[in-house]
């Protein structure tokens, strides 16, 4: 199989992180890899460590852009690839990951977006954490996929447009969300494909998060639909921020990991040893011989 597939990773100031990034795409050898790292104009050492791997890149963009969907739109406008995939600074392939969406690409012609599992790191509290697979199903309640671990068809960025980059923080829902209301086909590959660092997610401004949540239920969605989620969001809102208040947020985590989301794996997070820990059924090998 002769499949290319294109691997963007945006940063900016990613100096600590960065490279451990880089590693989890170029160590896995695959042949058909166009690899495009997008960096906003970063001031720290980040640009002396994308120097180091420069020649393994296909192409290398550094100046200021008007945000994270920005920076994407600049690098999927370069991808030649099938497939492209976007993998953020502080975020990981498994090692079998693009061997994985190669065999799945090429036995599926017919689907466009594909996705898999995703391990959530807490370094904070020493922990991976494996919920149970993403529905794309969902997507008109909210972004029910891991983006760190979707691959797109090029082709589909050409019928449907790129990111939306007015918005700051729900572009990549706006978009999954267009390619789902226009009838393209999703499609589940059973293993664990990235690890996502969740540091900093608790901090994104929750208004700003909700006023653009708002903005996708109403433009992808009819007026009533769209206004019953709204208030089903709002109402949840509300509850966070009792729970919050009366502290009983952590007991309601621990409920909704284990009730809710179903937690199918967990362990000690040793970034090191992460992929050794996790369940064989959850794990790929890469077979490159195919692709």
């Amino acid at each position: 199989m002769n499949l290319t597939i294109s691997i963007i990773t945006v940063c900016l100031n990613a100096a600590d992180v960065l490279e451990r990034t880089l590693g989890s795409v170029l160590d896995q050898g695959y042949p058909g890899l166009e690899y495009i790292v997008v960096d906003g104009g970063s001031t720290d050492g980040t640009p002396e460590i994308i120097g180091k791997y420069k020649t393994r890149l296909a192409r290398v963009i550094s100046e200021p852009d008007k945000g994270i969907y920005d920076a994407f739109n600049k690098g999927v406008a370069l991808a030649t690839g099938d497939v492209v995939g976007i993998l953020n600074a502080n975020d990981l392939y498994a090692p079998w990951t693009l061997a994985s969406v190669a065999e799945a690409a090429y036995a599926h012609p017919e689907i466009g977006v594909f996705y898999g599992r995703m391990a959530v790191i807490d370094a904070a509290l020493r922990k991976w954490t494996i919920y149970s697979p993403g529905n794309h199903d969902l997507l008109p309640d909210n972004m029910s996929i891991p983006h760190p671990a979707a691959f797109v068809r090029r082709n589909l960025y050409e019928r449907h447009g790129l990111f939306d980059d007015s918005y700051s923080i729900a572009g990549d829902w706006d978009l999954m969300l267009r390619l789902y209301t226009a009838g393209e086909r999703f499609r589940l590959i059973d293993k664990v494909l990235a690890a996502f660092d969740d540091a900093g997610v608790s901090s994104t401004p929750a208004r700003r998060l909700a006023a653009e949540n708002r903005r996708v239920y109403f433009r992808h969605l009819g007026f009533i639909s769209a206004l019953r989620k709204t208030i089903k969001m709002e109402l949840r809102y509300c509850g966070r921020k009792v729970m919050d208040f009366t502290g009983a947020y952590r007991a309601y985590s621990r409920f909704r990991d284990n009730r809710i989301l179903r937690v199918d794996a967990s362990g000690t997070y040793n970034i090191d040893a992460i992929w050794g820990e996790l369940p064989k059924e959850l794990t790929g090998e890469n077979r490159f011989d195919k692709c």
